[in-house]
Formats: structure tokens, sequence, C-alpha cells
């Protein structure tokens, strides 16, 4: 008897290697049935369900062919994004602007390709300084205060009443 696998231990191995081997051999993939269950589909069987076939019935050949225009189709589109991100980043980018030339020496009018559009650039407006508005005092109608007078002016004309000879 070994110290290191004693005969129960060995045995029980043994059983343990069988049963995950055969396990593993009795769930090899195959084809579930599908049910079509109005406009769903499930594993599950439903009360006037149908049987679906989903097995692929292509042949190695067409399943490359299919792949094949699968990645092809991904390529293309690929370039094709490509594409239209450079067009609408081109068109992002503002017409530069061109002059007209002050040259006449030359004898040659431009054609209408040659000519650009020419803008108009005018000056920002100069805007008047805001001026902070008088005080506000809300009144309740009806009730006119009368104008007093500041003490200062009070206390002159009192000063002119009295220096003034009468």
């Amino acid at each position: 008897m070994n110290p290191l696998f004693p005969s129960r231990t060995l045995s029980w191995l043994c059983i343990a290697i069988f049963i995950i081997a055969t396990s593993a051999l009795s769930t090899r993939a195959r084809g579930q049935i599908v049910y079509r269950c109005g406009n769903s589909y499930s594993q599950i069987p439903c009360p006037g369900g149908q049987t679906v076939q989903v097995d692929d019935t292509r042949d190695a050949q067409q399943k490359r062919q299919t792949d094949e225009a699968v990645r092809q189709d991904a390529k293309q589109a690929q370039l094709l994004e490509k594409k239209r991100l450079a067009q609408e980043k081109a068109a992002l980018k503002p017409a530069p602007v061109t002059l007209p030339s002050t040259d006449t020496t030359s004898p040659m009018t431009p054609s209408a390709s040659d000519v650009a559009v020419v803008h108009k650039i005018t000056p920002k407006r100069i805007q008047a300084k805001h001026h902070k508005p008088d005080v506000f005092v809300a009144q309740v109608p009806g009730s006119d205060q009368k104008k007093r007078l500041k003490k200062t002016t009070q206390k002159k004309a009192a000063q002119k009443a009295a220096s003034s000879p009468a």
C-alpha cells in the first residue's frame, strides 16, 4: 500500500476521472429545438408554438464564401466611414478668402472657376458707454410728497433773511 495514495483514494480518483470523461462526451454540441410563439422565439414550448429549423445547412465552401463577403463588406464600410469623416472635416474648415488682384498689367481676365467669393468685412460698431440709471423710488399713487429743501439751503435762506436790512 502506497502512503501517498491509499487504495480507497485511488479508487475514488478513478471513479471521478471516469465521471468527468463521460460527462464531457455527453455534452457535445447539438441542435436545439426552437419554438416560435407569436413574434418571439423560445426554447420552451408554448401553446400554439411552432418548431423552427435552425440548423446551418450550408457546406464548408458556402460558409467560407459568406465569411469572405462579410469581411469585404466590413472593409468597405470602414473605407466609406473614413471618407465621410474626411468630407465632414473639410466642410467644417472655413473657405479661404481671396482678394482680387490689383495687377492691371495682366491681359487675361479671370475665368468663372478662378473667381472666388469676396467677403466684405465690416468693422465692429462702437457702442455708447452705458450710464447708470437714476435712482428709482417706488411710490404709491396719490401720495405725492412735497419736495423738501435740503437743510443747507434752508440755513442759507435763513441767514440771508437775517442779514438783509429790512
